[in-house]
Order: structure tokens, then sequence, then C-alpha cells
């Protein structure tokens, strides 16, 4: 059963939405975000990753959660952050020649995700979750939400264009060019987020696992798990953007992969770079210095489950085990992985560049696909998609009361 609630919050002040907010590490390189902790005293990757303005602070030590801690505190005693009662939100994004991307963000009771109506389709790694919860705990706060998604009632869109749309709290542009916008929602709309949402037999995640883990273990820990939750932003899985992890291979040697294909049981043409926009189901493509081709998989009827299906685990399957030797493709050196957005002209120049050997470009899935695997109790396989919108760290912080 979901149930949620609003939060309280802190939200940069109107004189600091553009300095305050920021991409975490993992979303921009972790060279800029050190330059911007040093360079940019209102950032919150200070409250984030102190390490970076201190290489002697070890991530995880106490010493690390003070300055986090510290940092956190020092934006709220100089006004920069600003206390808000608890609330919904309206979201949205904005992306160049894009159609906006609109959501509610709530906190979701930990009591959902840990009775399973949150539904999860990747692992997560325990060390890292008990890190999290620990930092949660120093900080009283979390500064990101989970993305979570399901099918949601025809009326949703109309609800959301139906709010009431003054100016906006908050409005932040940031170094992509993508225009993040947040609305308080007033009772009356509240309420109607509540009736929709509250009607759900399940949710589930489309980013955030480690989050949600995290954040519900600090709440069951400290006896708030039935009152409190995890700030999450809730959309339709249609107006989600899902994109793949194509992977490329280094070290491999010259492995003929023409010579491979006509061993298996797939159909192949020569792929010419301006027809990339014909991968689909079903299909994947090679870039290699010997020639790049566009393979049919085939149908996958008599898969044994959800998981089997994905054109991700089928590549892994069939081509890296006898054409390279590789059986974990997470582990192995020799891959790396590469957002799917990445233009094909792009990853083809790598490879004439000697960085890399060879690429499989793999189709993006579908979010039905992810709730599949879901519904089965089953996990992706590692870099099987990313996912967007992803919100800035510190647009908008839910602090635990």
């Amino acid at each position: 059963m979901i149930r949620i609630f609003p939060f309280s919050s802190l939200i940069p002040s109107e004189e600091k939405q553009q300095s305050v907010p920021t991409y975490g590490s993992g979303k921009l390189p972790q060279t800029v975000l050190e330059n911007l902790a040093k360079e940019n005293p209102d950032s919150f990757i200070r409250v984030v990753k102190p390490q970076y303005l201190d290489a002697a602070i070890q991530q995880g030590s106490d010493t690390f959660y003070q300055q986090s801690a510290f940092h956190l505190q020092a934006l709220v005693n100089e006004a920069k952050v600003v206390r808000h009662d608890p609330a919904m939100y309206l979201y949205e994004q904005k992306q160049p020649g894009a159609s906006p991307l609109r959501g509610v963000i709530v906190s979701v009771c930990a009591e959902s995700y840990l009775d399973g109506s949150v539904k999860k389709h990747e692992n997560v790694l325990e060390n890292k979750c008990h890190r999290l919860a620990k930092h949660v705990e120093a900080l009283n706060s979390v500064a990101e939400p989970v993305l979570l998604s399901n099918k949601l009632p025809s009326i949703w869109i109309d609800r959301l264009n139906q709010f009431e749309k003054t100016q906006p709290l908050i409005t932040t542009i940031c170094a992509q060019g993508f225009e993040h916008s947040l609305w308080k929602l007033n009772a009356e709309e509240s309420a109607s987020v509540l009736e929709l949402l509250e009607g759900l037999d399940s949710l589930y995640i489309a980013d955030g696992h480690h989050r949600m883990a995290a954040v519900s273990e600090y709440l069951l820990n400290t006896g708030k798990s039935s009152s409190q939750g995890v700030m999450s932003l809730i959309m339709d899985r249609d107006d989600l953007l899902i994109k793949s992890f194509h992977r490329l291979l280094k070290n491999v040697g010259d492995v003929d992969i023409e010579e491979h294909l006509q061993r298996l049981p797939v159909s192949y043409v020569t792929l010419n770079l301006k027809d990339a926009h014909k991968l689909s189901g079903n299909t994947v493509a090679i870039l290699s210095k010997q020639g790049d081709f566009l393979v049919s998989l085939g149908a996958c009827d008599d898969a044994a489950n959800a998981v089997e299906k994905l054109e991700v685990n089928r590549i892994e399957r069939m081509f890296f085990p006898p054409m390279f030797g590789i059986h974990d493709s997470a582990k192995d050196e020799r891959m790396a992985f590469l957002r799917g957005d990445t233009p094909l002209e792009d990853i083809k120049k790598m490879i004439q560049e000697g960085i890399y050997d060879c690429a499989f470009v793999v189709p993006a899935n579908s979010f039905g696909q992810v709730m599949d695997v879901a519904d089965q109790g089953l996990t992706m396989p590692p870099k099987s998609t990313w996912v967007e919108p992803k919100l800035l760290t510190g647009f908008l912080t839910q602090i635990f009361d």
C-alpha cells in the first residue's frame, strides 16, 4: 500500500537559487565538481562531498560527516537556504527542444518500501546503504529525491496541468541548459495528489535505489518509518526519458566480429551510421575497426523470465563469452559503459583512435520492461538503464522533524 506525506524542507533563497543547487557525483566529472567546491562557497557540493575541499577527509570517516553537517549549517545560518513547513510540490524540468517533464515531489512512507509496495529492479550494496544512512543521520536530511513511477490514472496529467502556476518558488538553470522549477501545492492540490497516489497498489523505483534503501533504514532505526517517508519525485511512466548504456571494449585483441556473427543464430547487415535510428527492440549495433553491423537477435518468445528478454542480457550471454571470454561485464576491466545518448559518430571516432576496440550499441529498455522485472522479483543487469529527469542536489532538501 502506498502512503504519502507532505514534508519539511530547505530551499535555496531567491538570491541563491542559481548558486546553491548542483548535480552530484556521477552526473558531472569529479574535476568539475572539485573546482566547483573550491570556487563557489554556496555550492551544495560542499555538503555532500566535503573531501573536495580537503583531500585529507576520507569519505565515511567521522570528519566527513562532521564537515558535511558544518557546511549545511553554514548555508542555513547565512540564509542561503530557507526552511519551509511541510508541503508537497510540483516539479518541472525543461530541456531544450523537448516537452516539459512534470511530476510531484512528496514523501513516500518508508513502510511502503519495506513492505514491498515500492518495488525495486536493482540490487543495492549493503555497505553503501549503511554509509548513506549514516550521512542522512548526520545531516538529519536528504538532498535529492528518489524517482518513482507507474502507469498513473489517465487524469494524472490533467491534474498536473490544472495546478495553479503562479511564480515558482525556485527556478534554476543548470550547466546543461535545463530549467528546473518548483511550485508549492496548496491544500486542495495536495488533497488531489493524495487521492490519486494513495489508491495505487505499487510504485516502481526508476532511479535512486540506494537512497530509498538508506533513508528507509534511517527512519526504521529512529522509529519514524510509519510516520515519515522518503522524498520522492513521482511521474507517469510514459513521461520518463529512458536511455541505455552502450558497452565499449578495449584490450580484446583482433577479434573477427563478422566471423563470430556467422556462427551465431542471428542475422545482420552492414550498418551505415546514418541509419542508427533503425535500432529498436531485438536489435543491436556493433561498431568495430573491421566494420559496423546492425544485428537482429530474433524473437525471444521462449525466455524464462523478463530479464532473459532484455537485449542487454542477451548480448552479454550471446556475444561476450565466446567472442571475448567475458562472463561478468560489471567486473571486467576491459569493459566500459557509455550513456545511450552519445552520438554513434563519437563512439566510432573513439574506436578509430584506438581508445576502444569495438562497441555494442544497445536500444533503450521501456519502463514497462523495468516493471516486468520488478514484478517478478528479479534484478536487471548492471548499467541497463539511464533514466531522466535527473534532479539537482540541494535544489530541494528534505529535513526530518
